[in-house]
């Protein structure tokens, strides 16, 4: 009936199966995630202030931070994207040098998270 046994989404909406070996070269690789660190940040406590959400409400699962609305992700680029419900940005310490990432990142949360 080619339904598989077992799958299970990623956090990129794509399938994984037990039957898939190799990784898609184009799939975006998240980067690990520093809790402590994470906190440390000024502009992360502000986004969270925000959306109106305490640390509590936060949940990391698998290189994803889970903010309820949507989830968030860094990644190795320079740009920042939204898609599949996924904040992608840079780390944290991109924004403190780059005043125009941080605008970026502020346009992206208010067109697409706070106008749903």
């Amino acid at each position: 009936m080619g339904i598989n046994v077992w799958q299970q989404r990623n956090t990129l909406n794509t399938l994984e199966t037990s039957e898939a070996n190799d990784q898609d070269p184009l799939q975006i690789t998240s980067l690990s995630i520093d809790s402590n660190a994470l906190t440390q940040h000024l502009i992360f406590t502000d986004i969270l202030q925000c959306l109106g959400l305490s640390l509590g409400e936060v949940t990391i699962e698998k290189k994803v931070i889970n903010l309820g609305l949507f989830n968030w992700q860094f990644i190795e680029t320079e740009n920042i994207s939204f898609a599949n419900n996924t904040l992608s940005t840079p780390e944290l310490n991109a924004f403190i040098t780059r005043k125009t990432l941080k605008k970026d990142l502020w346009i992206t949360i208010q067109q697409e998270v706070l106008t749903q």
